[in-house]
């Protein structure tokens, strides 16, 4: 436990605390105020200032006069004589993150300690503190200042899942990295579900290196040229209009004519827009509805379906992949959809119909059988494609996902560059928050403004935060952490 100094004053949450001599503290850093009868104050240093008998103006004035008229010394010696002694002091400014009694129990802030407690660093007999913040789904390390402690943060995934996570960094920051150590964390775990759709296939490579990836890691692909992955069939019955919505626009007669041909023609509305022409389709729904479509408006949704068909081998497929996927999602499985091969248009309309189903199949079970089947979390990268803020007022599966999924027993995780770009509603609804290397002030002030803690104190950490840091903020936590996540491949290693 390290003497970092001594509190010299302190008023609600904000404190202030001399240095000792020749001891360093850095932005970030995570100390412990020693207070009465055992308890302990944590706090966080997020600023400086140094102080001196010299400082008042006249006083440096009197200095600035043993000066030369080009502002060097002319006298060393007794420059020396007018500044020796121990009379400069470092100011640390810190806030007061929770504190701990004499029997160990842990508080949001309440009071503060007495007037010139030792201050000291964090270390392993803070054990109240870091049970809080370990979680059973490992990140990384403790972050305090530029050290890095060996000890272990992570979440709570029957807390944070259900909740909502929200993975925000630029490219370069790590997020890849990090998302690769939830999947590893989870395979380990085996007691949640991971769907990931990997837009770039870059993930099977890693998590191949797991000791157990044959039985908790599975993966489909649409063209599988290996025999790692599946192939991914889907039947015509699977597809519903909501998920041709997803990749592309339509005017107000066509989607008119796209959910009356759903609502005629049921769950064989795809097969039979494929299989007949254009005025047949015209004159059955003019039969059926009374209402007579403009050809242009069939030929636009009849192409769109053809092109799906081609591209997900949309069929009448007795192996429907979609049953099996929420299968091994419920056991507790991570589940990788390779998505590179895919037009922007296909990989929208099957991230779409895949959530659409699971949220359909959670969603139908009665409470025993929620009880009963474990979380899932749904990563989806590049989020604000599906959740911006004219995607969100359209209310598709993903909006749906963020308001409703939680009493299902489901969970998002929404990964972007640029938070900004998201829904309000989207940002209000992510409890748990991941906040690496943002370079746009934009992106950081609406993480500042949406986060559930208020991490404005830091501000000066956020902006100067490298590959690889990031700022843990969640709804369990009494505080936002600073973190080191781990190197995926070294992560690997220590699970073997």
């Amino acid at each position: 436990m390290e003497y970092k100094g001594r509190l010299t004053y302190a008023k609600g949450t904000y404190m202030e605390f001399v240095v000792a001599p020749n001891q360093q503290v850095d932005f970030g850093d995570i100390l412990v105020v020693e207070g009465n009868n055992g308890d302990r104050f944590y706090i966080r240093a997020y600023d400086f200032k140094v102080k001196s008998r010299w400082s008042g103006m006249n006083n440096v004035g009197y200095l600035m006069s043993k000066l030369n008229e080009d502002g060097q010394v002319e006298n060393q010696e007794e420059l020396d004589f007018y500044l020796g002694g121990n009379h400069t002091v470092k100011i640390g400014m810190a806030e007061q993150l929770c504190y701990a009694d004499g029997q160990g129990h842990l508080y949001n802030p309440k009071t503060c300690p007495d007037f010139f407690c030792e201050v000291r660093g964090l270390s392993a007999d803070d054990s109240e503190l870091l049970s809080e913040i370990k979680g059973d789904l490992e990140l990384g390390f403790l972050k305090s200042g530029r050290e890095v402690l060996e000890l272990p943060v992570g979440i709570y995934g029957s807390k944070a899942i259900t909740e909502h996570i929200g993975i925000f960094g630029t490219t370069g920051s790590g997020k890849s990295n990090l998302v690769k150590v939830l999947a590893g964390s989870v395979l380990s775990n085996a007691s949640y579900g991971l769907l990931i759709f990997d837009v770039h296939n870059e993930y099977y490579r890693d998590l191949s290196k797991y000791p157990h990836i044959k039985e908790r890691l599975v993966v489909y692909n649409t063209n599988p040229v290996a025999d790692y992955a599946r192939s991914l069939s889907l039947d015509y019955s699977t597809v519903g209009p909501d998920d041709i919505l997803a990749c592309a626009t339509f005017t107000e007669p066509q989607l008119d004519a796209l959910y009356k041909l759903s609502s005629v023609w049921k769950e064989n509305w795809m097969r039979d827009v494929l299989a007949y022409d254009t005025q047949d389709i015209i004159d059955d729904l003019n039969a059926s509805t009374g209402q007579k479509f403009q050809q242009r408006t069939i030929s636009k949704i009849k192409s769109i379906c053809w092109n799906l068909q081609e591209e997900l081998q949309i069929g009448d497929n007795e192996a429907n992949s979609v049953k099996n996927m929420v299968k091994d999602l419920t056991q507790g499985k991570v589940v990788l959809v390779e998505l590179k091969d895919l037009s922007p248009q296909a990989e929208q309309a099957l991230s779409t119909m895949l959530s659409q189903r699971l949220l359909c199949d959670y969603a139908s079970r009665n409470e025993q059988e929620r009880l009963e089947s474990k979380p899932v979390l749904i990563v989806l990268e590049e989020a604000h494609r599906f959740l911006g803020k004219k995607e969100h007022a359209s209310n598709n599966v993903f909006a749906r996902l963020v308001s409703e999924a939680r009493k299902f027993n489901l969970g998002l995780c929404v990964v972007d560059q640029q938070p900004r770009l998201l829904a309000d509603k989207v940002l209000s609804q992510l409890n748990t928050l991941f906040i690496l290397g943002l370079a746009s002030k934009a992106d950081r002030n609406k993480l500042e403004a949406m986060c559930r803690k208020d991490i404005l104190q830091q501000r000066n950490e956020i902006k100067n935060l490298d590959c690889g840091e990031m700022i843990v903020a969640t709804n369990y936590m009494r505080f936002a952490a600073p973190v080191k996540v781990h190197k995926f491949e070294t992560f690997v290693n220590s699970l073997s």
